[in-house]
C-alpha cells in the first residue's frame, strides 16, 4: 500500500493522480532551476531528484543525452496560476510563456526548461467549475 508524505496528507491530498517524471542531462543545474521556481529538493541523488512545491511532486531523471524526438510534459493543475506564474519568474527561465485564459476553460501558461521538458499549469476558469464527461 501506497502512503503519502504527512505535509501532503496535510494539505488535503489523498490520492495522488500522476507524478510526472522528466529527463535531464545536468541534475545540479535542474535542482537550481526548479527551486528557484519554488520547489524544493526532498531526495536527492546523482542521478535522481524528487522535488515538491506544496502538493506537487516533479521527478527528474538524469540521461546522458536526451533522446530525440523529445516529447516529455506535464499539466499541473492549481488554484493560483498566477502566482505559480510569478514564481516561475524567478532564476532561469529562457521559455515562460504568458498566463492567458484559454477556449477550454483553463487560465493557464507553459514553461520548458533547459532540457526540454514541458510544464503546462493551469487553473479552471470560474465559468468552467465542472467536468463535462461526454458531453457534446
Amino acid at each position: 500500500m501506497m502512503t503519502l508524505p504527512d505535509e501532503l496528507t496535510a494539505n488535503g491530498v489523498a490520492v495522488p493522480l500522476a507524478i510526472p517524471v522528466l529527463l535531464s542531462t545536468n541534475i545540479e543545474r535542474s535542482a537550481e532551476i526548479y527551486e528557484s521556481k519554488g520547489f524544493v529538493v526532498v531526495h536527492p541523488a546523482h542521478n535522481y531528484l524528487i522535488l515538491r512545491r506544496r502538493a506537487v511532486e516533479l521527478h527528474i531523471s538524469s540521461v546522458a543525452v536526451v533522446p530525440e524526438p523529445h516529447c516529455v510534459s506535464a499539466y499541473i493543475r492549481v488554484n493560483d496560476v498566477d502566482e505559480w506564474h510569478s514564481a516561475f519568474k524567478n532564476g532561469p527561465s529562457k521559455r515562460l510563456s504568458e498566463v492567458s485564459d484559454k477556449p477550454w476553460g483553463m487560465r493557464e501558461f507553459h514553461f520548458i526548461d533547459d532540457d526540454g521538458n514541458l510544464l503546462n499549469i493551469g487553473q479552471m476558469l470560474p465559468t468552467h467549475t465542472e467536468y463535462r464527461i461526454g458531453a457534446a
